[in-house]
């Protein structure tokens, strides 16, 4: 008895402990591909081993799980819960998440300052979107006190990385000397970089200026290209826009135009 005592013991330390390295052996990885495959349970699971052990992309993924409904009951304030814990060990894309929950009270109640303080510590995290929405709350004064100077210098920031609304919106404080020196080349650069990357609006203004010769050369055909293209979008703006320089052009100018519209990627 006490032998088959001792094996029965020996089998039941043995399955812990390939329970346990197969625990410390999983992987982010391993809950990706689960999630991928649509098993949540599965990823869930293996997040939450991760996650309780601090790694904070488990915890974001979690929390995104949650907001999204994703193998659980949705619930934005659980979210919250995950990415909050994500956020002290330094994710900055649940700073992010954080910071718009407190933005639109969102699982919680509206609090500018929170949502400052997160957006600050993604922005100088390097997050590009979070540096927008600091720019904008900047620059409209909620949850800090209005400064147009520090607006300008964070949604700079984000413009240079690539968010498109950042480079619109950088368009017009050039535009409009909010924040900075006038300067119609500026404005026209970067409302192309914004058009460049799909933005009607952007895609409007720069036509105009294109049209008119401001902040850039004349050049009517290009100008109605971009006009072409934010009028197909829908903005009514361009849309009449392009009826008026259509009507000065001729007819090899407005098919030059339409070709280029079309070869836009």
């Amino acid at each position: 008895m006490r032998v088959v005592a001792a094996i029965v013991l020996a089998v039941a330390l043995f399955a812990a402990a390939t329970a346990t390295a197969q625990v410390q052996n999983i992987t982010f990885e391993d809950g990706w591909r689960a999630y991928e495959r649509g098993d949540f349970s599965t990823a869930l699971k293996t997040w939450e081993a991760l996650a309780d052990k601090g790694d904070a992309r488990a915890q974001f993924n979690i929390g995104v799980m949650y907001d999204e409904g994703r193998g659980v009951n949705e619930s934005t304030e659980t979210a919250i819960s995950w990415w909050k814990k994500a956020a002290d060990n330094g994710h900055k894309h649940a700073m992010h998440n954080l910071g718009l929950a407190y933005l639109f009270g969102r699982g919680t109640t509206v609090d500018y300052t929170k949502a400052v303080d997160y957006f600050s510590r993604a922005g100088e995290a390097g997050l590009a979107k979070s540096q927008y929405s600091l720019g904008k709350m900047y620059l409209s004064g909620f949850g800090v006190a209005r400064n147009v100077g520090e607006g300008f210098k964070w949604i700079e920031k984000a413009a240079n990385s690539g968010v498109y609304q950042a480079q619109y919106n950088l368009g017009k404080m050039y535009r409009d000397g909010e924040g900075v020196r006038r300067d119609e080349q500026a404005a026209a650069k970067w409302f192309l970089a914004a058009a460049e990357q799909g933005y009607a609006r952007a895609q409007n203004h720069i036509g105009v200026r294109l049209s008119r010769g401001e902040g850039a050369p004349k050049d009517e055909v290009e100008a109605l290209k971009w006009l072409i293209l934010a009028a197909g979008q829908g903005n009514e703006l361009a849309q009449q826009n392009r009826r008026e320089l259509a009507a000065k052009l001729t007819a090899e100018q407005r098919a030059e135009a339409e070709s280029r519209a079309r070869a836009f990627k």
